[in-house]
């Protein structure tokens, strides 16, 4: 009876290892469309003008975490907090972020820490962890990032992280889906 039981288990175990990879490969690729729908989303607001405390019930301006939490909803129907710090506060509550920008994954949130200029030297020496979250956006691949912050700037816009200040206000990023 042992032995029959022992050969049950080690059957159910292969059975279970061999379509593991298979699940896992499935989930990737699910979250891989859907941040892709999430980018695809955000694109169509590209040009919306910035406002700060923007409507939430309305697509006509957007802050950034307006932004961010439509082109959310739009491709997930998932209702991110209102802000950034709320939103920061979810994708921490998630697990798997990250404090380097360059391994994020395109359709990640990224957050950021408060202006201090453009030089890099203007955020040496900060303890970014104990920073106020103030602006977010979202991580498009390919060094850049969807976000508004300005209508000087163009309203909704893609900016480049590498070498600007993005880069050094960045405190963390993940995902939010």
């Amino acid at each position: 009876m042992k032995k029959i039981v022992i050969a049950a288990t080690i059957t159910a175990m292969s059975m279970i290892a061999a379509v593991t990879p298979t699940l896992g490969m499935t989930a990737h690729a699910a979250t891989a469309a859907t941040a892709q729908s999430v980018i695809n989303a955000g694109m169509k607001y590209i040009g919306t003008p910035y406002e700060y405390g923007s409507s939430r019930s309305d697509t006509i301006t957007f802050d950034c975490s307006d932004f961010v939490r439509q082109a959310f909803l739009d491709a997930t129907g998932v209702k991110l907090p209102a802000d950034s710090r709320g939103q920061a506060t979810y994708v921490k509550n998630r697990g798997g972020t990250t404090t380097n920008w360059s391994s994020l994954k395109p359709g990640d949130v990224m957050f950021f820490m408060s202006y201090k200029g453009t030089s890099k030297s203007a955020y040496a020496g900060i303890n970014k962890s104990a920073q106020r979250i103030t602006h977010v956006g979202i991580y498009l691949g390919n060094g850049k990032m969807m976000n508004t912050y300005s209508n000087q700037a163009g309203g909704v816009t893609i900016s480049k992280v590498a070498g600007t200040h993005w880069e050094y206000r960045f405190v963390f990023g993940g995902s939010a889906i």
